[in-house]
């Protein structure tokens, strides 16, 4: 059990080898399947470690952000959540996993759902979730790998299934979809943008001076963000955790450095995402040939990074700023500080700004990125007084599905 869990930790290896079956059910060269299996895992592991980068810059600017604003609360945090309650539920929330992994094929197979769940990381996450829920609520471990492994199942064919309809708007394409704990921002923002956006008014094409074209650059225009963001935070941080931050460097040059670090991993990441989609996707057709004829494969939101990049900056930066509107409001309300977690906010920000542009243009993507922002506030707190039996302190799980799967098996669960 522990040798699958650390496969499913690693996606790397899940798409090496879903490449692997496809290339050979495709009948492919020996030269083919080698080369694009290899292509398919290299490009992952790229993908993963240029948001190794971003995640490690993004919490450099965390210690700077709370010590500048004096921030203490409770940080969402899904890796976090695992760790804590890998104990307890590791062997439940695995097997969880296994029965979803199942059901998943099976729905895509027989029903009109026929996207295939490849994040399967964010699957694992999700069946702690789901697993968490049931041990709460005191019901046998037969039932809840049973329940919790067809209903996650189920959501991992229709989440991207439903997805689908607006990526396609993105991509162009209908060769596969996303598949990604945030997809209830992610449809209810272009739902929104679509009613209240102005689908003329594209983000990607907002007229630009000539005397800053240069920020029509993804890379500039990412460096120049964060370098400002970085700056802010620094003249404001007390002088210990500055020195801690930034080990004894000068503030304006670990900002500069750090922003273009940010930038570095930015590209990274989409250098693996062209290299990952054009290997897996000709590949998941071998493999739906075998499983499930007609599915196709549900792959990570940052494929959608490449294609608007501006947007994707644009969505980061409204779903932070909300977040840190909400740190103000919640206590007014009696509630716990969220403290906004910016990796959460880039990816499901930049995500929902992305969609929620392509249904309704810039104003879309603001409603959208905004919208995640008050989501990724408001449903922590939910999770929190859902999951107070756990003995978790500090932390909760951050993704909206992930909660909204838990509170849906709360509510139909507790009346047995």
């Amino acid at each position: 059990m522990d040798i699958f869990i650390e496969i499913i930790k690693k996606p790397a290896i899940i798409i090496a080898l879903v490449t692997l079956v496809g290339l050979i059910a495709m009948k492919n060269k020996p030269s083919k399947v080698i080369t694009g299996t290899i292509i398919s895992f290299v490009g992952f592991s790229m993908i993963k470690l240029g948001s190794s980068i971003l995640a490690t810059v993004l919490t450099a600017f965390s210690q700077l952000f709370d010590s500048a604003f004096k921030l203490q609360g409770v940080v969402p945090s899904n890796e976090a959540m695992m760790a804590m309650t890998m104990k307890s539920l590791g062997s439940i929330a695995s097997l969880i996993l296994i029965v979803g992994l199942v059901t998943n094929i099976l729905v895509a197979r027989f029903t009109r759902f026929k996207a295939v769940y490849l994040s399967l990381h964010l699957a694992l996450f999700t069946s702690f979730a789901i697993a968490a829920v049931f041990q709460m609520l005191g019901i046998n471990d037969t039932l809840a790998i049973i329940a919790g492994g067809v209903g996650l199942g189920c959501y991992m064919a229709i989440s991207p299934s439903i997805l689908g309809h607006y990526t396609k708007d993105v991509v162009n394409s209908d060769e596969y979809t996303i598949a990604h704990s945030g997809t209830l921002a992610y449809v209810l923002g272009a739902m929104i943008a679509k009613k209240f956006g102005n689908k003329s008014h594209d983000a990607e094409d907002v007229t630009v001076s000539d005397k800053v074209m240069f920020l029509k650059d993804p890379i500039v225009a990412t460096t120049l963000t964060m370098f400002i963001l970085f700056g802010v935070a620094a003249i404001f941080a007390d002088a210990a955790t500055m020195t801690k931050v930034t080990a004894g460097e000068n503030g304006f040059i670990f900002s500069l450095e750090q922003a273009a670090t940010f930038a570095a991993g930015l590209y990274i990441v989409k250098a693996g995402i062209k290299m990952f989609v054009d290997e897996i996707v000709p590949a998941f057709k071998g493999v739906a040939k075998i499983f499930a004829p007609g599915a196709i494969p549900g792959v990570d939101v940052l494929v959608l990074f490449d294609r608007s990049p501006n947007t994707a900056l644009i969505g980061f930066l409204v779903s932070f700023l909300v977040g840190v509107v909400m740190i103000v409001i919640l206590p007014m309300l009696g509630l716990p500080v969220i403290v906004p977690g910016l990796m959460a906010c880039f990816i499901t920000g930049g995500a929902s700004a992305i969609l929620g542009n392509a249904e309704g243009g810039i104003r879309g993507a603001v409603i959208a990125s905004a919208l995640d922002g008050l989501l990724l506030s408001v449903l922590p707190v939910i999770s929190i007084a859902l999951f107070t039996k756990l003995g978790v302190q500090g932390t909760t799980f951050a993704d909206p599905d992930m909660i909204g799967m838990a509170g849906l098996f709360w509510l139909i669960f507790r009346w047995f």
